[in-house]
Order: C-alpha cells, then structure tokens, then sequence
C-alpha cells in the first residue's frame, strides 16, 4: 500500500461524484465510486477478485480528510463493465473515455504533421521528410548522398596536360 496521499479530480455524473486520478501516466478510478455508478457493489469485489495489476490501495484527499480507497485502472473499469452487465454501462463507458480521460491528462499539443520537402545536393535533387523538427532521408537515396562529387578539375587538368604534351 502506497504511503503517499493522491489528491483525485472530481467528476459529477447524474449528480454521483467519480474520483479519478493519473498515476504513472495512467488513469485510475475510485472503485467506490464507479460502483455507485455502475448500481453495484463493486468495491468489494476490486478488493477479492480483481487481479492485482487491475487494482490498487491508495490514500486519497477529501474534502476534510484522507481515506484509503481501492482505485482500479483503466483496464480494470473496462473488466467491471462488463462484469456488471447494464445498459447505461454503454453511456458511462463513452463519458469516462470522451470526457473524463482526457480531462484528466489534460491539454495536448497537436502532433505535428510530417512534411515533404525536396533538397538540391550537388546538382541531384534528394526527396526530404520534416518531421519532429529532424530530416529524414529515404533510406533508397542514402548512396547518392555517400557517393563523392565527381571531380571536374581533374578532367579539365587531364585535357591541359594533353593539349600541352600535343600542343594542340
């Protein structure tokens, strides 16, 4: 049992609170208060017959005081849904992952878009994709970038030396 107080967001559904919290990036649910949503019993049975990676005790912030209470993952919300057969589960299941899961991860930044651009090297033209701020190169045209600048001051010193032994 963790020792560390959690202080939960607090969301109201058909004026029934559900605590929910993230804990290593990941959602967590007052069993408690899911079965209160859910019309059963459920605390009891996340504390006997849920599987420990689905479940967990933890100290959390009330109002007044602190209490221990059994929270259940993500995974563990999904399992006592279907557990607990009900037709308003259909409901409950898009509000917690439409609203209540993003509300508590919070704001995202949108993902950028990858971008294709084109770069000129060396007289070659070389396909570019712009994504999280890093070019990248198809890995098709990485020899042509490897490959060295064919060296025209030879051939013209190669057509000099010739044009001086012949006097051309």
């Amino acid at each position: 049992m963790n020792i560390d107080v959690h202080i939960p967001s607090v969301f109201m559904r058909h004026q029934r609170p559900l605590r929910a919290l993230i804990i290593e990036d990941q959602p967590w649910f007052a069993a408690r208060d899911l079965g209160g949503l859910i019309g059963h019993d459920a605390e009891q049975y996340v504390a006997h017959r849920l599987d420990t990676d689905l479940r967990q005790k933890v100290r959390l912030q009330t109002q007044t005081s602190e209490e221990d209470a059994w929270i259940v993952s993500e995974g563990g919300f999904f399992f006592l849904l279907t557990r607990y057969r009900h037709p308003e589960n259909r409901s409950l299941r898009q509000w917690i992952t439409q609203e209540v899961i993003p509300a508590l991860r919070g704001p995202t930044l949108p993902v950028q878009q990858p971008r294709r651009s084109l770069l000129r090297w060396e007289s070659r033209d070389i396909a570019l994709l712009e994504w999280n701020d890093q070019l990248w190169v198809r890995y098709s045209d990485v020899p042509q970038l490897l490959q060295p600048k064919p060296d025209t001051t030879s051939r013209a010193g190669w057509w000099r030396e010739l044009r001086s032994r012949t006097g051309i």
